[in-house]
């Protein structure tokens, strides 16, 4: 399935602060970031830092006090279709299918029924769920739930996919197989990722460019562009990857970013 537009997007938040009532500072402070239609901008920072209030704005659920979100231009002012967002509970209907719950975004769009299954079908193939479809959601591993998940955001086509901590919940082998799975759906749709995760190692496997933030109030203190899911993408085996000396670099020197500062 091939969701790319005839031009690039731009999802951009510029210079966002955001205040919380009942809250003497702001949580976040005067942070821009762009993200165009083939990126993977992963946020990561300590607790406190604004993370997810970032990615809340890009999807039209938070309302920035001062600074501009927008998609092409355009203002974000609610949830779209041209943002989909994932969250670390799976939020899946348990009543349905796998099939059924992909199909949903679908059916919203008026899809025809046999149209909403065989592209249902597509993008179940897509997370590795082909003979998946007629499995009840409580059936279903941790992990196979957060690939359904994945594929229902998939089914809207959006131009943007807002991931917040999507494989916190998931065992540790698990969540490595899943995050090279991020990379192949990234590579396959074409959508650009704004990520939220604590996980050091997984943004640097994923991203193509790391934001770094720190708290008090929230504000960007480092950025990276570390360039291993580039080589991913380019067909080179993640444990290779993560053998070369340079990730370990990389992982020291992303460690020390997010930590710097940090009283003992």
């Amino acid at each position: 399935m091939n969701v790319l537009r005839g031009s690039m997007p731009h999802l951009v938040l510029d210079k966002i602060s955001i205040h919380y009532d009942g809250q003497p500072a702001p949580a976040v402070e005067r942070v821009s970031i762009d993200v165009a239609g083939d990126d993977f901008v992963v946020l990561v920072g300590r607790s406190g830092c604004g993370k997810t209030s970032l990615l809340n704005v890009a999807a039209g659920l938070v309302t920035p006090a001062r600074g501009n979100a927008t998609t092409d231009g355009r203002p974000i002012t609610a949830p779209g279709s041209d943002r989909t967002v994932v969250f670390q509970n799976d939020a899946l209907f348990p009543w349905l299918t796998a099939r059924e719950n992909v199909a949903f975004a679908l059916r919203l769009r008026g899809v025809r029924p046999a149209e909403r299954a065989r592209r249902a079908d597509e993008l179940l193939a897509l997370v590795k769920l082909g003979d998946a479809g007629d499995k009840r959601i409580w059936e279903l591993s941790g992990g196979m739930r957060q690939r359904v998940g994945l594929a229902r955001a998939l089914a809207a086509e959006p131009q943007f996919l807002l991931l917040d901590e999507p494989l916190g919940a998931l065992d540790a082998l698990t969540r490595e197989r899943m995050q090279t799975t991020l990379l192949d759906l990234w590579t396959a749709s074409h959508a650009g990722v704004l990520m939220v995760t604590h996980g050091i190692e997984e943004a640097l496997v994923l991203a193509t460019r790391i934001v770094v933030l720190a708290p008090g109030p929230g504000r960007v203190v480092r950025s990276f562009e570390p360039g291993f899911s580039r080589r991913y993408a380019a067909g080179e085996g993640i444990r290779a990857i993560k053998a070369d000396p340079a990730f370990a670099a990389a992982r020291g020197e992303l460690t020390d970013a997010i930590f710097e500062g940090e009283a003992a």
